[in-house]
Parts: structure tokens; C-alpha cells; sequence
């Protein structure tokens, strides 16, 4: 896949493309199977990862507070 089809997959997902750019992205997808193909796993991916959520770990949470205590910062 070359960088710059790659980076227009990515511009579309993100929803960074103009009306027009959107339409001329989907005609080449319609057009290139292959490309079809490696946009469709890519949007999958993506999909998959924002049900992803992520929490600090309590002993990092716990580090930080203490070295914030030390420069006499306080965190309400």
C-alpha cells in the first residue's frame, strides 16, 4: 500500500477529508478491490481499539501525587 493511499485512509476515517475528497476516496475504493480490502481491515482495527479504555496504574497515580507533594503543590 503506498504512503499516500495509506494516509488517505486514515484522512477519511478521522474524518479529515472535504466533501470532495470524500467522494473521489470512495469512487477509488470502488475501483481497487485490494484497496477495499486494506481499508476495511484498517476501519475494523480501528473500531476495535476505541472500545479500548485505559486506566492509570494506582502505583504510578501514587508516584506522581508523591512527588507533587515534595514541590509543595496540592491537588484538590
Amino acid at each position: 500500500m503506498s504512503a499516500l493511499i495509506n494516509e488517505s485512509m486514515f484522512r477519511y476515517l478521522y474524518n479529515e477529508m472535504s466533501a470532495e475528497e470524500k467522494s473521489d476516496f470512495i469512487s477509488f475504493l470502488e475501483n481497487d478491490p485490494v484497496s477495499m480490502e486494506q481499508f476495511n481491515e484498517l476501519k475494523e482495527g480501528m473500531e476495535c481499539l476505541s472500545c479500548i479504555s485505559y486506566s492509570p496504574n494506582e502505583n504510578s497515580v501514587n508516584k506522581i501525587m508523591a512527588y507533587t507533594a515534595m514541590d509543595g503543590f496540592t491537588v484538590q
